[in-house]
């Protein structure tokens, strides 16, 4: 075997081993951020909807007999 054919098979052999294991991390990286996706979407949507009910319990605050005896009108804010 000449040294170019033995430099050659070296070199396949480093590239197999590269992608060998480049491979399996590059799927669990991928796999990775799907799941971070997945967990943002699913934050966001609780975040909407917690700000949604905080919208709805001020709402419900500003229109009750306490805020009409505190003289504050629908849409005010407490100073």
């Amino acid at each position: 075997m000449s040294r170019t054919d033995e430099v050659h098979r070296i070199t396949e052999n480093v590239y197999k081993t590269i992608m060998e294991q480049f491979n399996p991390c590059l799927r669990n990286f991928v796999a990775m951020g799907k799941n971070y996706e997945k967990a943002l979407s699913s934050v966001t949507f609780a975040a909407k909807g917690y700000f949604d009910a905080l919208v709805r319990m001020g709402e419900l605050a500003s229109e009750s007999q306490g805020s009409k005896d505190l003289g504050i009108a629908p849409g005010d804010t407490l100073p």
